[in-house]
């Protein structure tokens, strides 16, 4: 064997040895990371207490996984101890997001509501209101929509003491009867708007209001009126088209440039009625 062989043969076994330092490293951090959250006796309480028969048994995995790892990494299996420890991480992490803790819960409580609120207030502002002495069909939008708005103002009211989960059900309570009356609409395929802004400023925010409850609408109308794919790709052009125009709008505002903000917001109009048009909702004719 030559001076440079050996040298060779040294120099791998040295990166061999360097890589498997580096993987027990990595695998002893493993272990001893799900060995704090399997551990955990705030999180076993908890999904003790929860009777969530699928996270606890989730946490009885993790467990066992656990117990693995720690065996194959005393005895140098270090592919196996990973695989076990990257198992039970897993498995404990399912369980914890199956039973969240009270903070975290209550995070994504706040969270879902405040975007289902305001999905519901763009659909309500888009949503017209019957003249008096309507027809039936009318009467029962108007039923629907004194309904909503209650629903809307008590899950506000719980919101505001922090009620979330309780807001959310409301929301999801609103949320059908409110989608019931959409679909009213949109099966009667026509839906009509009368302006009562006199100032430009005014002009603007009220007509931002209706293309926020419009654009709302095109996934609803695709949905419910399910247009052929031609169709639907000239929907969703035109429904892009109209975001980009209101951005714009939004943007010059900002500036101080409302008479151009208020062309960008009138197009973005024109193009979500195309849109939703192109869907089967026949509209007001846009004025071009």
């Amino acid at each position: 064997m030559t001076r440079w062989h050996a040298l060779g043969l040294l120099l791998a076994a040295t990166t061999a040895l360097g890589a498997d330092d580096a993987l027990r490293q990595q695998v002893e951090q493993s272990v001893r990371l799900g060995a704090r959250l399997v551990g955990d006796a705030a999180t076993g309480q908890r999904i003790a207490a929860s009777g969530h028969t699928r996270a606890a048994a989730l946490l009885e995995d993790s467990r066992l996984h656990l117990a693995r790892a720690e065996k194959a990494l005393a005895e140098g299996d270090l592919p196996t101890a990973r695989q076990e420890a990257e198992e039970a991480l897993r498995q404990i992490g399912l369980a914890r997001r199956l039973v969240p803790d009270g903070v975290g819960r209550q995070a994504v409580a706040q969270q879902r509501w405040a975007r289902q609120q305001a999905t519901l207030e763009r659909l309500l502002q888009a949503w017209p209101a019957p003249a008096e002495g309507a027809a039936p069909r009318d009467s029962a939008d108007a039923e629907d929509r004194r309904a909503v708005t209650t629903l809307l103002a008590d899950a506000r009211r719980l919101a505001g003491e922090g009620r979330h989960d309780e807001a959310n059900t409301l929301l999801g309570t609103a949320e059908t009867r409110l989608m019931a009356g959409m679909n009213r609409v949109l099966h009667q395929r026509t839906l009509d708007y009368s302006s009562k802004a006199t100032t430009p400023a005014e002009v603007f925010y009220e007509t931002l209001a209706r293309h926020e409850g419009l654009i709302e609408l095109v996934p609803v109308a695709l949905a419910e009126l399910k247009p052929g794919a031609d169709a639907q790709a000239l929907v969703e052009r035109y429904a892009d088209t109209s975001r980009t125009l209101r951005l714009q709008a939004v943007q010059r505002q900002q500036r101080g440039d409302l008479t151009q903000a208020l062309a960008d917001l009138h197009n973005a109009l024109i193009y979500v009625q195309r849109a939703l048009a192109a869907a089967g909702v026949a509209l007001p004719a846009p004025v071009e």
